[in-house]
């Protein structure tokens, strides 16, 4: 173990020569604090364990801690099924350094982290700002328990809470910074009134279909704007229950009901689908959109739409005439939907996810391209509650 240094240091150079980690201060952390002290064990794709404390495993684990992965440390089984989702992991390096360096800290502010998972960037940030300016929460307690004696070996004491991450710390607030290290579909409110006017909220504001950081300012005392950055984040959920890796909790179910099922031709191409510019209008467009995906049936390959209120279409892939065979059904027609924001993204010249921003507050979020004053959509008051 006598290595984890020269290996930190590795890791360091790694990042700096890539672009990340310009800022020295934020070097000297990445290179004190251990990360395997975090990462005593995780798992591969195909879940198998790989154990720090297995004298076979060590050097694979060692490697592997000290490289630029994500590494899941906690699996959880999904209800209603037989497959086991990550429910915790140890953020990529080069995603860390580029949040904290969005962050853009100052000596002496005060972070709140949401997303506890195994305390390594509690590490960091303690490391930089000292651990009475660090605090942090995790819906899991088992994970804030492991996190607070991890950090405890390491001389670090930041405020650990087990709790809803969507309701903030308000007994420590107000902040000056907020990091989060796990996905919500819209911005809590709580965040936004713990939030010192001109401090900072870094997230990442996914759906089921795109995932996009943003970096958004207090300009106000309910109000918070930025823009969205081009790197996606893809974090995991802040879920509603502990044991169970889905965002809302309950069952998981994709089950589609064809009574009332219409079919139609229509001009747009599925395969745009595939452009994440487009996914990401998409996804602001249409909040509710769970998951795309690809399958066969009879030969023809279609791809499949569904929404969280049970709205669903399967589109062929394969064009008759420039239309493409569309069937939907459900609450609402959601390829017709798709059709519209598509029309909106070209009469807008295709932007890529960068010209957008957003301005958030309590009641809802507000969709802008290009600091130009043009508003684009303006989702129902309810849309921008906890629905994470």
């Amino acid at each position: 173990m006598n290595d984890w240094h020269t290996r930190a240091r590795a890791l360091v150079a790694c990042l700096a020569e890539r672009g990340y980690l310009a800022d020295p201060r934020w070097q000297a952390a990445f290179e004190a604090v251990p990360r395997h002290v975090f990462v005593p064990r995780f798992y591969l794709d195909d879940e198998t364990l790989i154990d720090g404390d297995d004298p076979a495993q060590e050097r694979k684990w060692l490697d592997a801690v000290y490289r630029d992965d994500a590494l899941v440390t906690q699996l959880a089984a999904v209800p209603g099924t037989d497959l086991m989702w990550a429910t915790s992991s140890s953020t990529m390096p080069s995603l860390m350094a580029y949040m904290l360096d969005l962050l853009d800290v100052q000596d002496g502010q005060r972070v709140l982290e949401i997303g506890t998972g195994t305390g390594y960037n509690a590490a960091i940030l303690c490391h930089r700002l000292g651990d009475m300016n660090v605090a942090s929460i995790d819906l899991h307690p088992d994970l804030v328990d492991s996190a607070r004696g991890w950090l405890a070996q390491l001389g670090y004491w930041p405020c650990l809470a087990a709790g809803d991450g969507a309701e903030g710390m308000p007994d420590r607030a107000p902040f000056d910074r907020i990091l989060a290290t796990c996905a919500v579909p819209a911005l809590p409110a709580a965040w936004i009134s713990q939030l010192r006017t001109g401090g900072l909220v870094v997230t990442d504001l996914r759906g089921g279909i795109s995932s996009s950081l943003a970096a958004l300012r207090k300009i106000d005392v309910d109000t918070v704007e930025g823009h969205f950055l081009p790197a996606p984040g893809h974090f995991m959920w802040l879920r509603a229950q502990p044991g169970n890796p889905l965002r809302t909790g309950g069952d998981y179910g994709n089950v589609i009901d064809r009574d009332g099922a219409e079919q139609r031709m229509a001009a747009l191409d599925p395969a745009s689908l595939s452009n994440p510019d487009f996914r990401f209008l998409l996804q602001r467009h249409e909040p509710g959109l769970r998951s795309i995906w690809r399958t066969v049936r009879d030969g023809v390959e279609l791809v499949c739409l569904t929404t969280d209120d049970g709205a669903w279409a399967e589109v062929e892939t394969r064009p008759y005439a420039g239309q493409y065979t569309v069937t939907q059904g459900g609450p609402r027609r959601i390829w017709d939907r798709a059709e519209r924001a598509a029309d909106l993204w070209a009469e807008l010249g295709r932007p890529a996810r960068d010209r957008f921003g957003l301005t958030a507050t309590p009641t809802g979020h507000n969709l802008w391209l290009d600091d130009d004053g043009r508003r684009l959509w303006i989702p129902p008051a309810e849309e921008s509650e906890r629905s994470v």
